[in-house]
């Protein structure tokens, strides 16, 4: 399967698919990476929580800016996923310590997905928002709970991973109805171009190279490498198994002949037994992003 496709640089004529990448791919280029009716708020948490030196207390003034994403975090914060017992969780600055940036980062991303699918401009493709979400937390059930697996491979950044997977559809799809004129796409037309998008969006925000590079290359699934398993390759494990458990895929396929499979050491029993325990991280993480 090939990797996606780059972003053109020019226009070669009349194509309006191509026009549209290529408008999309310049803004991209130059940094301009505005999601209609994506929340400020939840675009700052990605940014503040980029610098180093950062502290939970400002992230927590952050978050505190908007009740929404309050309660998305607080939620996140007391879920089963991630809280062990004991007294609930009520301070903004005690979640951010205790659950993790790529948490935080999580739960600031489903608040603004929901914003998304409800915003007035957007109704028209709510339907297909909502289903790139859903899409999103399946993966990301699967990536968290391969992750659990496998050695060397950080859980939360696995998670995290899986729910940007595909935030280059939403892209496309929220700037294609906000454009007048903007052609209309489906999966085939938007195949080639979201991972690169997906992962320009991912970089503008300063995201971790890693999740960059696994989105980028969410669709090589011949890719071979030298040294231990990566992220990459946990996510292409995790979209495979979310397109079969979704009947998207051959129900003979053998996703342990994947490379990406082998480099993490699975095979199809143990694949079988990570689908069934998906199950549950899928409940776990619906419930903890609301």
């Amino acid at each position: 399967m090939p990797v996606a496709a780059p972003l053109p640089a020019e226009s070669p004529g009349s194509d309006p698919m191509f026009e549209f990448v290529s408008t999309l791919a310049r803004e991209l280029s130059a940094g301009q990476v505005e999601l209609p009716s994506f929340p400020e708020a939840a675009a700052r948490v990605q940014q503040v929580i980029s610098d180093e030196t950062v502290t939970s207390e400002r992230i927590a003034r952050v978050i505190g800016a908007d009740a929404g994403l309050v309660a998305r975090v607080l939620t996140m914060a007391n879920s089963t996923l991630l809280h062990r017992g004991g007294a609930p969780v009520t301070s903004l600055t005690v979640a951010v310590t205790r659950i993790g940036y790529d948490n935080i980062r999580a739960a600031a991303l489903a608040y603004a997905n929901a914003q998304l699918r409800h915003a007035p401009a957007l109704a028209p493709i709510r339907a297909d928002l909502e289903r790139c979400w859903q899409e999103g937390i399946r993966v990301a059930a699967l990536a968290h709970a391969l992750a659990k697996e496998s050695r060397g491979l950080r859980a939360d950044e696995a998670m995290l991973a899986g729910l940007l997977h595909n935030i280059g559809k939403v892209y496309l799809l929220a700037r294609s109805r906000a454009q007048a004129g903007g052609p209309r796409l489906d999966e085939a037309a938007l195949r080639p171009w979201f991972p690169s998008i997906g992962q320009a969006l991912i970089e503008n925000w300063k995201l971790p190279d890693e999740i960059a590079q696994a989105v980028a290359g969410q669709l090589d699934t011949d890719r071979q490498h030298d040294g231990a398993a990566d992220l990459q390759d946990l996510l292409v494990v995790a979209i495979q198994v979310a397109a079969q458990m979704s009947g998207q895929a051959s129900d003979d396929a053998m996703l342990a002949g994947l490379p990406a499979a082998t480099a993490l050491g699975l095979n199809d029993s143990a694949l079988v037994r990570i689908m069934l325990e998906s199950q549950t991280e899928l409940e776990m993480l619906q419930a903890a992003l609301g």
